[in-house]
């Protein structure tokens, strides 16, 4: 797990709020605030924020998560504070983040026989970069395609073998995938850790391993 939890809520403003349509975020004394406009009354927002373990207590308990957020968004600005003050009890929730390590990607069995994990299952990964649900999609498109090339259609015989053989060639095609990806997460997720040396050495390795840090947008899985 990550070293971080992040609250979400929603908050509806009857006369309108005055965001713009655009996913704006905030990072301030190592609090990060986003917010997403989804229509002209109704704002989704989420707070990530170091993870300290004695908080597990209010989970469960909407109002003790309004007060730590409101705590810990202090020195915000007005308009911060007061989403949050007003935002909908039932929409809020708090999540310490989960990951798999990159270096487990490397190593582990997706598949057995005729059973497969793909999406979170595969290769959790924080929201750091905004790849986790692309990843997932991507995954459907190359295991279709892959069926689709190995004869595993509708109609046709289906072996186990041939399940085998469409889920270890997915496998194959979207090892590497998900390990820069997941990497390029948790790298960039460590950044929040309190330790100046382990900042240091993320900054370096990112610099390093992916100067381009939005290369991962273009990514093309191929057609369907």
């Amino acid at each position: 797990m990550f070293p971080l939890c992040t609250v979400r809520g929603l908050t509806n403003y009857p006369n309108g709020h005055s965001f713009d349509h655009e996913f704006a975020r905030f990072w301030k004394d190592n609090i990060l605030m986003g917010i997403i406009p989804v229509d002209d009354k109704l704002v989704h927002w989420f707070c990530l924020q170091p993870y300290i373990p004695k908080d597990e207590k209010v989970w469960e308990n909407p109002e003790g998560i309004r007060q730590l957020t409101l705590k810990l968004v202090s020195d915000h600005p007005d308009e911060i504070v007061k989403m949050i003050e007003n935002t909908d009890m039932k929409s809020l929730s708090i999540t310490h983040l989960r990951y798999r390590a990159p270096w487990e990607l490397l190593t582990s069995t997706f598949c057995k026989g005729s059973v497969l994990v793909a999406g979170d299952a595969m290769h959790v990964m924080g929201p750091f970069i905004g790849q986790g649900g692309s990843a997932g999609l991507e995954d459907a498109v190359v295991l279709a395609r892959t069926m689709a090339q190995l004869g595993l259609k509708s109609g046709s015989m289906i072996t186990v073998h041939g399940v085998e053989q469409v889920y270890n060639q997915f496998v194959k095609q979207r090892r590497m995938r998900v390990v820069r990806l997941s990497l390029q997460t948790y790298l960039t997720g460590m950044l929040w850790t309190t330790s100046l040396l382990r900042k240091i050495i993320c900054i370096m390795l990112l610099f390093v391993l992916f100067h381009n840090q939005t290369s991962h947008t273009k990514y093309d899985c191929g057609e369907l």
